[in-house]
């Protein structure tokens, strides 16, 4: 279905690759969920399509409060923080997949800007290094499945170890706590109901930290080029015609991947605003179910989830706070190129351009903060927060004793 995972590994020079390869999986995955990114759907993939909508977007979203609702005296404190973390997780992932249904054009305008990109990678290095961050990012996406799935797959091993299912929602015609037969019904709807929401879940999840690690390896690239500008300088056999457009076309990349970052900021801001908001009640209420009332069988399954959790915000702010650093090395690289050597027009268009490098490319979610590393630990504090609260409220005592 992917091509056999061949793009795991760097393909020769002599194979066509290009930047938009990096995301091929992810796209896919989107496919396989009801988007129509080709717009090749027939009648059955529209069906399918609205069954994809309505499980990912309202049913599993409410199949939680309504399960809280009908049964929540018969939760024990672990599973009912177990519930809890995975409902929060729930939510939010309908509204990144709604905002990828709405946005859904923008990925295919990203691409677009991708393949500009790669209109400037002209030289073999550049091309092997393209090749390289498509078999690097693809890699990186397959963690997100391999993870995803050994927390789907732990947890419904651990449902069947303690007698329960593993993800708690409702199904109003199957109820587990009669007898283990309905157990066993119910155990392996959730795994592959709830497991194929977790499997678009891997594309939802990963989609920003794709884009933008792909787009920081352009902006490496843009480095490389504006240095080899300053070591051409220093050669009078260099045509100035030749060097003044060697500079046009850093200038045109650096727009380009401007253009980018318009394209992909509307969908990535709201869904990790959401995220980080989200992330941190999540973690705290790990902590609390790890520390307090999980066992060492079900401590493993915790761990996958927030291994799971930490994907969807880390990578993505170590990219972002990188960029950011690659773009003042930009206008540092730039500012060293001796450019006050060349003639009056050259000179004109170096100085627009470093000051428009000095402006990074940031990213922030829906403009309240920014996409980085600091905002990341802030979010680790706040999780922490959400356990002290809980330890100084002697939670596990009151549960206990209402258990």
């Amino acid at each position: 279905m992917f091509g056999y995972f061949k793009l795991m590994y760097p393909a020769p020079i002599t194979e066509p690759i290009s930047s938009r390869d990096s995301n091929a999986y992810l796209l896919e995955t989107l496919r396989i969920s009801g988007l129509n990114l080709r717009n090749d759907f027939g009648v059955g993939r529209k069906i399918w399509r609205v069954f994809s909508f309505t499980y990912n977007m309202l049913i599993l979203p409410v199949s939680f409060p309504i399960n809280y609702t009908i049964h929540l005296a018969e939760f024990p404190p672990d599973l009912l923080l177990q519930s809890l973390q995975l409902c929060l997780n729930t939510w939010c992932f309908a509204l990144k997949f709604f905002t990828l249904v709405v946005y859904m054009t923008r990925l295919e305008l990203a691409n677009k800007h991708f393949d500009q990109m790669d209109k400037f990678c002209v030289k073999s290095e550049e091309k092997r290094k393209v090749r390289d961050m498509v078999a690097t990012i693809t890699r990186l996406y397959l963690i997100f499945v391999v993870v995803y799935v050994l927390y789907a797959t732990s947890t419904l091993l651990d449902g069947l170890f303690h007698d329960r299912v593993p993800f708690n929602t409702y199904y109003p015609l199957v109820n587990w706590r009669i007898d283990r037969t309905q157990l066993y019904i119910q155990s392996f709807l959730e795994y592959f109901t709830v497991g194929y929401a977790i499997f678009v879940a891997t594309a939802t999840d990963s989609y920003p930290v794709i884009y933008v690690a792909a787009l920081r390896t352009h902006i490496l690239m843009l480095k490389d080029r504006i240095i080899q500008l300053g070591k051409s300088k220093s050669e009078s056999s260099i045509d100035p015609n030749s060097m003044f457009t060697s500079l046009v076309d850093c200038i045109k990349a650096h727009r380009t991947m401007l253009n980018f970052c318009e394209a992909i900021q509307p969908i990535i801001s709201g869904t990790i605003f959401a995220q980080f908001i989200i992330c941190g009640s999540i973690l705290g209420i790990v902590m609390i179910n790890m520390v307090l009332f999980a066992d060492q069988s079900t401590r493993f399954g915790i761990i996958t989830y927030v291994m799971a959790v930490l994907l969807q915000t880390f990578p993505l702010c170590f990219y972002c706070n990188a960029i950011v650093d690659d773009c003042n090395e930009l206008a540092d690289a730039l500012f060293h190129s001796e450019w006050w050597m060349q003639d009056k027009r050259y000179q004109r268009t170096a100085l627009q351009f470093l000051q428009k490098l000095q402006q990074p490319m940031t990213f922030t979610a829906m403009n309240i903060f920014n996409i980085n590393l600091a905002t990341n630990i802030n979010v680790a504090k706040f999780a922490f927060t959400v356990y002290a609260i809980a330890s100084g409220m002697n939670l596990d005592e009151k549960l206990q004793i209402q258990e």
